[in-house]
């Protein structure tokens, strides 16, 4: 009898976790879709009409100290303003060798997809300017970087070439087409990951997946609450995590402070699987658009937590609730900022309130002296 009970208590806490996760997965892939479906058809209409193309004129200048041609600001506005596949399909006719497709794939690695991402992770706490700026300068920084220490090409890459929609209806027709596709895919992603949360979070095994990795948590610079959204984000891509941090966000397991510094890490370095190998396939080099990344994000988090300590030093020191009020967890944390405040404290019957005790003037007179 106690192997049958404890069969079915095991199938009513997965099919708990099961239902839970799937009304939390559609219900995030639908804000999702709600802000890429509009998003990318506006910014695709953009690309077919050549206006992108024209604006990337305005930044060809500067990539001449980046050791690339004037022309491959196509590919990086591409990639910022869509994603990886319309980089590639833009370095196509540029007639790249490995040490400049390296460089361009590092750049767009960081920078890519603006519309989509900034949106979901401003929908997950962050500052949409703050998440633009600390890409855009990432992004900068890497390709000056890479410019300076690669060493001499040693070959072209090779790109398959797409010729883009020759007129509107066939441009309907190809974006009707993988949107269907890219709609599939989020529903069951996301509806998969929420499932899986669920499931770690029921059977106690977040705590052991924070375990594992936390050595390399330690080094980004993250709190080991974050190891699951980290390993999603980096796995899968940032708008797939950032769904599951909104959720997670909002049910109180992270602080508004572990969704800043995952934001940050993340939004320089994430999708280390799909997005890599498609740069591998054209002949970029895999170490260079790797390792770069995970350095920049660690810089970022504890330089962002470096400038934090330094702006707080130079205040005047908080009270002590308010100061151990950022590390505890939310609920405590509203406990004691709203303590730190004035509210009141409940004193058990026959005590005296030492809020309200009025203090003695040690100069007043007794009367009845």
């Amino acid at each position: 009898m106690v192997p049958d009970a404890a069969h079915a208590t095991l199938r009513s806490r997965l099919a708990a976790s099961f239902t839970t996760g799937i009304v939390k997965g559609l219900k995030a892939a639908a804000w999702l879709l709600a802000i890429m479906v509009p998003i990318s058809f506006a910014v695709r209409l953009l690309y077919w009409s050549g206006a992108l193309q024209a604006a990337a004129r305005f930044l060809a200048p500067a990539f001449g100290y980046l050791g690339l041609p004037a022309e491959s600001a196509v590919s990086i506005v591409s990639s910022i303003l869509l994603n990886i596949y319309s980089c590639i399909a833009a370095m196509e006719p540029l007639g790249l060798d490995d040490r400049q497709a390296t460089v361009i794939a590092l750049m767009a690695l960081i920078a890519h997809n603006f519309p989509v991402e900034v949106a979901v992770q401003k929908k997950a706490g962050s500052s949409a300017v703050f998440m633009i700026l600390l890409r855009l300068l990432s992004a900068a920084a890497a390709g000056f970087f890479l410019n300076t220490v690669l060493p001499p090409s040693t070959a072209l890459v090779a790109i398959e070439s797409q010729a883009p929609p020759a007129s509107f209806g066939a441009l309907m027709q190809e974006w009707s087409l993988n949107t269907g596709i890219l709609m599939a895919q989020i529903i069951g992603i996301v509806a998969g990951l929420m499932i899986l949360q669920r499931i770690l979070v029921e059977f106690h095994l977040v705590e052991r997946v924070t375990w594992i990795f936390r050595p390399l948590l330690w080094l980004m610079g993250l709190p080991r609450r974050t190891a699951f959204l980290w390993i999603v984000a980096n796995t899968l891509g940032l708008a797939y995590g950032a769904a599951v941090i909104v959720d997670e966000s909002r049910s109180g397991n992270l602080t508004r402070d572990d969704v800043r510094l995952l934001n940050i890490s993340i939004a320089v370095c994430h999708s280390l699987l799909e997005d890599t190998l498609l740069f591998a396939a054209v002949g970029c080099w895999v170490f260079w658009i790797t390792v770069p990344r995970l350095v920049l994000a660690a810089a970022a988090v504890w330089g962002y937590r470096a400038c934090r300590l330094l702006l707080s030093s130079g205040k005047t020191t908080a009270p002590a609730a308010l100061t151990a009020a950022d590390s505890a967890p939310p609920q405590a944390r509203s406990e004691a900022l709203s303590l730190s405040q004035g509210d009141h404290i409940a004193v058990p019957q026959g005590q005296s309130d030492p809020q309200k005790t009025p203090v003695q003037n040690p100069d007043a007179r007794d009367p009845s002296a």
